[in-house]
């Protein structure tokens, strides 16, 4: 892949802040017919592993100090408050499960909705496409279909959908490989506003400033003329503190992207700091009610901290070609937020809520809404940080509100405005929820104009506690997706992670907040099985395909699928796989009846074999 890389300006924008500035222009990759697609294997290997609290990474760190704040702010509720009528309400609230044969865990979801009604969703790997208005599952493909031309063989995860109003067209942004030779970020440009039609593909470089580090962690949103990709870069085979270098912004001209120009002209924003403290899990802004420019803001807390008030305010100040420069205001909540504990379950598993870094973020004319995750000392429990900015484009002032409840955690909230009117604050606000007496499931809080809060409303009820693996923390998930429909602003769309019988699932939930927005949305189904150690199943087998195995420590694997006669049918997988509770997934299809061998190896040790037999 070739990347230009022009010249390099330092900006200094106020004492203490400091950021680079790097142009970039990244070469188009090639164009993807998704619909042309025929790929019969989708394979994929998918870490399925939470640290132990005792161990020596800096995950396990900050589980300790999950674990010392539980224990200065414990829990002080055992039962539910007596349920009262809630003032506002929302008229209705309906769903369906999607993204058949997820097999992963955590769910990485993300969904965008378009005018017309299509919607598309991400798992993992795994794409979804659905006309809501025809009520017709379009097509489902895997995030390796935009890239497979392209000689891309590495892992493709941290799937972002963003849908643009303004064209209406889609972009769809994932990673790809875990270390910084095989590191790239995937932005794709469809070239109408049905996703089954062309794509325009580019690889950005994971390891941009050419150091040794591979970009993690994406989030995204759009300006009338500009896309903007933020990241983490990261240090190879290191937890995720001691191997942070900085975060990152990506600026890149969108219309370059829809109109399939052999180079989208970029610029790459680095060396973030506030004195000498790195500016971290940057988290962009999107527009509300529709989309802004020039400028772009971006949002950042001390989300490792224990407790803290800070929070940092950036802004792009105009497009790439002009005059623009970051700027960075320090801002300070009147109360403090906190380290989120973990989600209690109904079985002693835990839930992860990771650490408390802006998860969402929505702004107006004249305000800034972001969420995150933090404890409610009252009660202990995990809970949601819904924060605004007022007058951020002049004298910023900052506000937040605790939202929880006495006996249900919130992990993973993000947040969609429902409102009509220049700065009306009406938005919706969802999450994953848990509790020890109800399974993982989906849920909001609705804020009407007057800014009061509705009480919890139930997206979707989980069906069974999750319970992947063997150690006593689970993953919940790593992202939520929410979006209003722009066309139809109470409407509000959403897809989070719930526990269901042998797995988690993906909901997509759409949360109406005015009664002509009602309209029935059954899908069939799914199931998605848990962790089986070692086997494979189904095995005979139809189509799909998992194999769940443990490794010792992190290796980079080969995954070859032979004949009984030693013949190589296809390489399924080469990348690295992670330390612990690994599953592999793949499409069996297309073979013929009969018994086949699938093999893992590392170099050339191998590691396991087992017999598939395909009816």
């Amino acid at each position: 892949m070739k990347y230009i890389f022009p010249f390099v300006l330092l900006l200094i924008s106020a004492i203490g802040f400091t950021q680079t500035s790097h142009q970039f222009q990244v070469i188009k990759s090639g164009v993807v017919d998704f619909k042309a697609i025929n790929n019969s294997w989708y394979a994929s290997v998918q870490n399925m592993e939470m640290p132990s609290p005792e161990g020596d990474s800096d995950k396990a760190k900050l589980l300790r100090l999950k674990r010392d704040l539980e224990q200065k702010y414990p829990r002080k509720r055992t039962s539910k408050l007596e349920t009262k009528a809630s003032t506002p309400e929302v008229f209705d609230i309906s769903g369906f499960e999607g993204n058949a044969y997820n097999n992963r865990v955590p769910n990485d979801n993300s969904m965008a909705i378009s005018d017309a009604g299509i919607l598309m969703s991400c798992t993992n790997n795994r794409v979804f496409i659905y006309n809501t208005e025809a009520d017709t599952l379009m097509d489902t493909g895997f995030l390796q279909d935009f890239v497979m031309q392209f000689n891309v063989t590495a892992s493709r995860y941290d799937p972002k959908m963003i849908y643009d109003p303004n064209e209406d067209k889609f972009i769809l942004t994932f990673l790809v490989g875990t270390n910084h030779v095989n590191s790239k970020i995937a932005v794709c440009f469809s070239t109408s506003n049905n996703p089954m039609d062309e794509w325009n593909v580019y690889l950005l470089p994971g390891d941009p400033l050419l150091s040794d580090h591979w970009t993690d962690y994406p989030a995204i949103a759009l300006s009338e003329d500009e896309f903007f990709v933020t990241g983490n870069l990261l240090a190879d085979n290191q937890s995720w503190q001691t191997g942070f270098f900085q975060s990152i912004i990506w600026q890149i001209d969108k219309h370059s992207g829809y109109a399939g120009n052999s180079a989208l002209t970029s610029q790459l924003w680095t060396d973030i700091y506030d004195d000498s403290i790195k500016v971290r899990n940057i988290h962009p802004v999107r527009g509300a009610r529709k989309l802004y420019g020039p400028n772009q803001y971006f949002l950042s807390n001390k989300n490792f901290s224990a407790e803290s008030d800070t929070v940092y305010l950036l802004e792009i100040t105009n497009k790439i070609s002009s005059s623009e420069q970051l700027n960075q205001t320090l801002l300070s909540t009147p109360d403090h937020y906190f380290m989120s504990p973990s989600g209690r379950q109904s079985i002693a598993k835990l839930l992860a809520t990771n650490d408390s870094r802006m998860l969402g973020a929505i702004r107006d004319d004249s305000w800034i809404q972001y969420v995150h995750n933090s404890m409610d000392t009252a009660t202990g429990n995990a809970a949601v940080y819904h924060g605004t900015i007022d007058n951020f484009e002049s004298t910023p002032l900052v506000s937040g509100v605790i939202l929880s409840d006495s006996i249900k955690d919130y992990g993973y909230p993000n947040i969609a405005a429902t409102g009509i009117d220049p700065d009306d604050k009406e938005c919706v606000i969802a999450f994953n929820y848990t509790s020890p007496i109800d399974s993982a499931g989906v849920g909001c809080y609705y804020m009407d104009t007057n800014e009061v809060y509705s009480g919890f409303n139930l997206i979707k009820l989980g069906e069974a506690p999750i319970n992947t693996f063997v150690d006593s923390l689970d993953r919940w998930g790593d992202y939520f997706a929410i979006q209003r429909q722009y066309n139809s602003p109470c409407n509000v769309w959403t897809a989070g992670m719930y526990g269901k019988q042998g797995g988690n699932g993906t909901w997509i939930g759409r949360v109406a907040v005015e009664e002509f927005c009602r309209i029935p949305m059954p899908i069939e189904d799914t199931l998605n099985p848990a962790f089986s150690g070692g086997a494979i199943f189904p095995n005979p087998s139809v189509d799909w395909v998992t194999f769940d195995f443990e490794l010792d420590e992190s290796l980079f694997i080969k995954v070859e699928l032979f004949d009984t006669k030693g013949g190589l049918i296809k390489v399924l997988y080469e990348d690295v796989a992670l330390q612990g509770e690994n599953r592999l997934t793949f499409n069996g299809f297309y073979l013929n009846q009969g018994m086949y061998i699938l093999r893992i190896l590392n170099n050339d040790k191998v590691l396991f074999t087992e017999k598939l037999i395909k009816q």
